[in-house]
C-alpha cells in the first residue's frame, strides 16, 4: 500500500566541510536559540544555517537559505551520491548508563492524503510551523530532515535485508558534537534486487507518522502547489528516473522518510508536559478544589521548601530526589492502571491528582475506539481537566517541555506561568490502534525518543 523509492542523497563532503559529527544538528523544532548559536560555533557549515536560516545581506531568511545552499553545492561542501540507494540508519543512545539502539532505513515515500490510510497521522498540527517550513521548502526545494514513520515488520522481511547489509563497514559511524550520548551509523543498500524486495514488501504496509507531521503536511501543500503550476504550464518540472527500480516520479510527489519497524524494544515515547498561564487565575487552592470533582488529591508540597527552585539548579542531590519522587509516583500509577497527574504551582505547592471515577460514569458508554482514546492521559488532561474543570479560568498560554526540572524551574522562576502539569506518555500500541481507526490525538501528545539528526542525508528536488 505504501510506495517508496531509493534516491541519490545529497550529503556533506567530509574533506571540504569538516567532520560529519560537527555538521549535523537535532531536528529544527527542538533547537533552542542558544543551541542554534552553539551549533554555528561548532562548525560554520553546520546544517542549522539552512534549517533555521537568518536574514543576510538584505535577503529574507528563506532566500538566504536558498543562496547558501546553492553556494555550498557549487563549492563542493555538499555533493550528491553516485547512485540511487536506500540507506540503513542506526541510532544508539544512553539510557540508565547503558547503550541501546534501534535501526531503520531511509528512502523517499510517495506523499498520500490521510484519507487513503496509507500514511496515518496521530496528532493535530499548528498552522504557524507549517507556514515557516513551507516558505523554506519553496525556496530551498530540499528535505534537510526526516519524516519519522513507523511500520509493522513482525515477519522481519525488511529487517532481514537490513541485517545482512549491516554486516558491512558503515558509511558513517560517529557521535554528534551536539550530544555525545548519541551515536549514528549509516549503510548503503545499492543492490537492485534487495531494493526491489524492500519496495515490494513495503507495498503491504501502512506507515504511521511518529514525528514530522508539520513537515509531511508542508510537503503535501508544496506538492499540490507545484502540480497546479505545472498544469498552468508556469513550470515544467522533470520526473526523476529511478533506473534501479525502473520507475519515474515527480520529485515534489515524495518526501524524505525514516522507516522504523516498531517491533523493536528501544522505540521510546516520552511524555510532553504542559506549562499554563490562565487569564482568570485565582490561586492554586481554587484549582485543587475544582479537581476534587473527579480526582483524589494527594498533597506533596513537603518536597518543596522556600528556596527549592534555586536548589534544583545548584544541588544535584536535591534535584535527583525531586525527580525520583515524581517519576516513581508516575511510573507506579501507570503500572497500576491509574490515571495520575502531577500539578506544580507557582506558589511552590505540588499535588498528585489520581482519577477516581470511571470515564463511562462521566461520559456514558463508549465504543472500543472511543474507550482507548478517552483513556489516554493526554486526552483526560485536555478534555476533563482543561476544557471542563478549569474552563472558567481560560487558558491564555500553554507551552511544552519534556523535562521535569525545566518545568519546575520555569514555574518557580521568572517565567510567568500559573502551573505545570506532568503526565504519563501514551503506549505505542494505543497510538497505532487509534491512528488506524481514524482517531487523532491532541497536539504534542507524543515525543518519540531519540530523534534522528538533520543534515546527514538530504533530498534535493530537481525542479
Amino acid at each position: 500500500m505504501v510506495d517508496i523509492y531509493p534516491f541519490k542523497a545529497m550529503l556533506f563532503k567530509n574533506d571540504d566541510s569538516g567532520n560529519i559529527s560537527e555538521l549535523v544538528s537535532p531536528p529544527y523544532d527542538i533547537i533552542s536559540p542558544e543551541q542554534k548559536q552553539q551549533l554555528k560555533k561548532i562548525n560554520k557549515n553546520n546544517i542549522v544555517n539552512l534549517i533555521l536560516p537568518d536574514e543576510d545581506n538584505g535577503f529574507d531568511k528563506y532566500t538566504s537559505a536558498e543562496k547558501k545552499l546553492n553556494e555550498w553545492i557549487k563549492s563542493g561542501i555538499l555533493a550528491f551520491d553516485e547512485k540511487e540507494c536506500f540507506y540503513i540508519f542506526e541510532e544508539s543512545f544512553i539510557e540508565n548508563g547503558k547503550w541501546k539502539s534501534f535501526n531503520a532505513f531511509i528512502g523517499l515515500n510517495k506523499i498520500e492524503e490521510y484519507e487513503s490510510q496509507k500514511v496515518l497521522r496521530h496528532e493535530y498540527t499548528l498552522s504557524k510551523p507549517k507556514e515557516d517550513r513551507l516558505n523554506l521548502l519553496r525556496k530551498a526545494k530540499t528535505n534537510f530532515g526526516l519524516i519519522y514513520t513507523l511500520y509493522d515488520d513482525k515477519e522481519k522481511k525488511v529487517q532481514e535485508i537490513l541485517n545482512v547489509c549491516m554486516t558491512r563497514e558503515p558509511l558513517y559511524d560517529f557521535n554528534p558534537e551536539y550530544d555525545a550520548d548519541l551515536r549514528f551509523k549509516i549503510w548503503k543498500i545499492d543492490d537492485t534486487a534487495k531494493m526491489n524486495l524492500i519496495v515490494d514488501y513495503m507495498k503491504e504496509k501502512n506507515i504511521l507518522i511518529a514525528d514530522g507531521h508539520h513537515r509531511y503536511e508542508t510537503s503535501k501543500i508544496f506538492m499540490h502547489e507545484v502540480k497546479g503550476l505545472r498544469k498552468q504550464n508556469i513550470i515544467k518540472s522533470k520526473k526523476l528516473k529511478l533506473n534501479s527500480i525502473n520507475k519515474e516520479i515527480f520529485p515534489e510527489d515524495a518526501v524524505l522518510t525514516l522507516f522504523v519497524n516498531f517491533n523493536q524494544e528501544n522505540i521510546k515515547i516520552l511524555p510532553t508536559y504542559r506549562m499554563i498561564k490562565f487569564e482568570n487565575f485565582t490561586d492554586a487552592n481554587d484549582i485543587k478544589m475544582r479537581l476534587k470533582k473527579y480526582f483524589k488529591i494527594n498533597d506533596y508540597t513537603d518536597i518543596f521548601h522556600e528556596d527549592i527552585s534555586k536548589e534544583l539548579q545548584h544541588d544535584n542531590a536535591v534535584k535527583s530526589n525531586f525527580l525520583n519522587n515524581i517519576t516513581n509516583y508516575m511510573n507506579d500509577s501507570k503500572t497500576r492502571g491509574i490515571h495520575s497527574f502531577c500539578f506544580i504551582f507557582a506558589d511552590k505547592s505540588i499535588v498528585f491528582a489520581d482519577l477516581n471515577k470511571k470515564l463511562t460514569d462521566i461520559y456514558g458508554s463508549l465504543s472500543k475506539e472511543d474507550e482507548v482514546f478517552e483513556n489516554l492521559d493526554v486526552r483526560i488532561l485536555h478534555r476533563l481537566v482543561i476544557e471542563d474543570l478549569l474552563s472558567q479560568l481560560k487558558v491564555g498560554q500553554i507551552d511544552y517541555t519534556h523535562s521535569i526540572d525545566e518545568l519546575a524551574g520555569k514555574i518557580h522562576g521568572a517565567v510567568n506561568y500559573d502551573m505545570g502539569i506532568i503526565l504519563n506518555a501514551p503506549d505505542i500500541n494505543d497510538v497505532e490502534f487509534l491512528s488506524f481507526n481514524g482517531k487523532v490525538m491532541p497536539q504534542k501528545s507524543t515525543y518519540f525518543y531519540p530523534k534522528p539528526c538533520s543534515g546527514l542525508l538530504m533530498f534535493k528536488m530537481d525542479l
